[in-house]
């Protein structure tokens, strides 16, 4: 994830309510979600800022629109609510989506707090009293997650809020004070067998149907991709994580060569461009054969224990760079062909799988009509033999 997880998160805020001793009593916490009233509703004329996610088309979308989550206290008793007071509410925006295991999907979640100093709020809610968060569905201080609502579509979403506190024992008794026993900015690290970590009350609102208008045409990918030798220092580096295979190769086989890789974008808009960390295809080498003829490299069948997308995101004129051998290539590729000594000419397939992004690059607007498909520069290498065992070639 792009951001602080929802479960260390939870154990940031919960760490702000720890018992001060085992054996001093806990106080009375909060009530379940039953007791309280969660609703979410769209807020047109918000003058919430957009900021750097969302201007130009982005802010058209779904994902920059403003809602308002109202929090009812529906039960009986008075309740104390604790947060860091420089710290937005932890609310968790989710799109239906049948295709996750839970049926819905995060659309983004608050950050970690970079505010200082950590001053706790106490804020009592009477019954039937409530209090209200508004903010825009992606904002600065909530980044989106993988997918944001985006497409032109109607989508049904809700609101998530996480709630620290205590229940008053007796009328105007503050019971947050014994909890609140952590200096500001002191802590940093796990929970001692001497904290109590109180877990939170989730509460979920009810669903609200919204809808994402369409985006005009944004023009078409202007993507270059180019190819090189790593630099000694990372390819040093990228030996070290192979292990045994290039242990006793200083990188002049083919095998263990490092090459370095540049995708730029050309145009004017950011984009983000995806690929797997298994099944991925977007870079695929060929070898010139002795016949002046191009031959491409044969992929291994390899099991994929977790295949996972993931983006990157490339600003205007600006580069997404990486190193790789051929056989860290995914899918991994049978390299044999070029394991003896010998001079060797190669070049590489590109094909992007990239989106028009927001101007900050972080989440896709739109998809373009078309992807890049490009050839890069040729590379010669003049190789030493290859030892498949690890062993430096005689």
């Amino acid at each position: 994830m792009r951001f602080f997880s929802r479960a260390a998160l939870m154990v940031l805020v919960a760490l702000t309510l720890q018992q001060a001793a085992r054996a001093a009593p806990f106080p009375q916490l909060l009530p379940d979600a039953g007791n309280f009233e969660l609703t979410i509703r769209e807020d047109p004329s918000s003058s919430l800022p957009r900021g750097p996610a969302c201007g130009g088309e982005a802010g058209l979308t779904l994902a920059c629109r403003a809602f308002v989550v109202t929090l009812k206290n529906a039960g009986s008793r008075t309740v104390h609510l604790s947060r860091i007071a420089c710290q937005e509410p932890v609310v968790t925006f989710e799109m239906q989506e049948s295709n996750s295991s839970s049926g819905w999907w995060p659309i983004s979640q608050v950050s970690r707090p970079l505010c200082t100093p950590w001053i706790y709020e106490n804020l009592r809610l009477r019954p039937g009293e409530s209090t209200e968060y508004r903010s825009r569905l992606v904002a600065q201080n909530r980044p989106p997650d993988d997918f944001a609502p985006v497409a032109q579509r109607s989508y049904t979403i809700r609101a998530e809020w996480w709630l620290w506190g205590c229940t008053e024992n007796r009328e105007g008794a503050d019971c947050l004070a014994p909890l609140q026993v952590m200096k500001p900015n002191s802590w940093g690290g796990a929970p001692t067998g001497d904290v109590e970590i109180q877990r939170p009350v989730e509460v979920i609102s009810k669903t609200i149907e919204v809808s994402s208008p369409a985006l005009p045409d944004l023009g078409r990918l202007q993507l270059g991709f180019e190819i090189s030798l790593g630099s000694e220092t990372a390819a040093a580096e990228l030996r070290k994580r192979l292990g045994a295979r290039c242990a006793g190769d200083p990188g002049t086989s083919v095998e263990c060569t490092v090459f370095h890789y540049a995708i730029r974008n050309l145009s004017d808009r950011p984009v983000r461009n995806g690929r797997f960390t298994c099944s991925d295809d977007s870079i695929m080498p060929e070898y010139r054969t002795d016949d002046g003829e191009w031959k491409k490299l044969e992929s291994r069948l390899q099991a994929c224990t977790a295949n996972v997308y993931f983006e990157t995101p490339i600003l205007p004129g600006h580069t997404a760079e990486g190193v790789f051998t051929l056989g860290t290539l995914a899918p991994e590729f049978d390299t044999s062909p070029l394991y003896s000594a010998g001079k060797y000419e190669l070049r590489f397939h590109f094909e992007s799988s990239a989106c028009w992004a927001s101007p900050d690059g972080s989440f896709c607007i739109r998809q373009p009509k078309e992807q890049i498909t490009a050839v890069s520069n040729v590379v010669t290498i003049s190789a030493t033999a290859f030892n498949a065992s690890g062993n430096p070639a005689k």
